[in-house]
């Protein structure tokens, strides 16, 4: 009987796992190299945030986040045990059980699935495990990579803010997303 029990147990996925990436909490020794893959032209031209942080900033994010009640914040990392990125769910209201969705992944990470695998992993714990009904988001019109990846998951354009942004010397559209229980795309 315990050789069944077992058996069953390898079978059931953890909420925190996808086919490629992991969810897990954010310790202090990944401070370090998420500093360093954050802190980057490349990822912050997708991001609110478009300057450099010090290494006591990306510690003082860390803090915050661990004190905010309405956050859960993940690591990304590979099967493997890579770091890759991170994400979250913010602004969480649980009587109308919605979130944001945010998240970055470094740049050497890039367009290799990580991305759309951890939005999906993290949909599916806000949905399954946090009984969220609708998940939002907002990304720029300039990371067409982050859009097709949303829009793999289930996710849907809601609204759009004309010139909501200025990256890069011009104005940028902000695309709104959502998705709601029932949209969410598993593989």
């Amino acid at each position: 009987m315990i050789d069944r029990v077992d058996e069953d147990f390898r079978r059931i996925r953890s909420p925190f796992e996808g086919t490629l990436v992991r969810l897990r909490a954010v310790e202090e020794n990944d401070l370090r190299p998420i500093h360093d893959m954050f802190n980057t032209p490349q990822v912050q031209r997708t991001l609110a945030i478009t300057w450099p942080q010090p290494q006591a900033g990306t510690r003082d994010w860390w803090e915050g986040m661990r004190r905010n009640p309405d956050t859960a914040a993940f690591a990304i990392e590979t099967l493997a045990g890579e770091l890759v990125g991170e994400c979250s769910l913010e602004d969480i209201h649980a009587p109308s059980r919605r979130a944001v969705l945010g998240i970055w992944i470094g740049q050497a990470y890039w367009d290799r699935g990580f991305g759309t695998d951890a939005v999906r992993t993290l949909c599916r714990f806000g949905i399954l495990e946090m009984n969220l009904q609708r998940i939002a988001l907002v990304v720029y019109d300039l990371n067409p990579r982050a859009v097709r990846a949303y829009g793999k998951v289930g996710f849907r354009e809601e609204g759009r803010h004309r010139r909501g942004m200025f990256v890069d010397g011009r104005y940028v559209d902000v695309i709104s997303m959502g998705l709601l229980a029932e949209d969410l795309v598993e593989e």
